[in-house]
């Protein structure tokens, strides 16, 4: 994804057809899969605190009993960090090329891998130290699943039904000098650069 930012003028609206079929088709697929994740963390734990945590502590009377072991969240934790990560990375990429402002593009980035880390730490929290963090837990999960919805959707629309705008070095040059860039934005190379 990298290499579109380097393009000058690349954007997600001029993009070729066959590239626009395949992030489309990522982008299906990847919302399939998330659906399926919530539906599969609905059926453990109900979406609700006291679900999750009879979900990762058991039912049982006794705390120690009934729920995943360590080596069974270590099982879960460890690939799922990975897929996570990976995931918002090349989503986050994506998003990247859309015209939303730099700021919203941070914010949400921070955002997503902070629920991954949260997302990844719950169970443990839930299962081995305190119950009640399981409420932040379902928290966590909608916030997860609207920052992925905003990563896979806002894309899709640019590709297929923005306006394309003119590359922003495409515009001629100004009579006067043009005032210094904002922070993070990208130079366009003038005459003779």
């Amino acid at each position: 994804m990298s290499q579109y930012l380097a393009y000058r003028g690349f954007s997600l609206q001029r993009a070729a057809p066959s590239t626009k079929v395949l992030l489309t088709a990522f982008n299906v697929v990847v919302t399939l899969a998330v659906v399926l994740g919530v539906a599969m963390y609905q059926v453990r734990t109900r979406l609700t605190p006291p679900g999750t945590a009879a979900y990762y502590r058991g039912t049982e009377p006794d705390p120690g009993g009934g729920g995943p072991s360590a080596l069974e969240l270590l099982d879960a934790t460890h690939p799922h960090l990975f897929a996570s990560a990976f995931l918002l990375f090349v989503l986050g990429h994506l998003f990247a090329l859309t015209r939303a402002p730099q700021r919203t593009k941070i914010r949400l980035a921070l955002l997503g891998f902070a629920t991954v880390v949260v997302d990844a730490a719950a169970p443990w929290i839930v299962r081995f130290l305190w119950a009640p963090f399981a409420a932040v837990q379902v928290v966590n999960t909608a916030l997860m699943a609207a920052g992925i919805l905003i990563y896979l959707l806002v894309p899709l629309w640019v590709l297929w039904f923005a306006t394309s705008s003119p590359p922003a070095c495409a515009s001629p040059a100004p009579a006067a000098a043009p005032p210094p860039p904002r922070p993070g934005a990208r130079r366009c190379p003038g005459p003779g650069r």
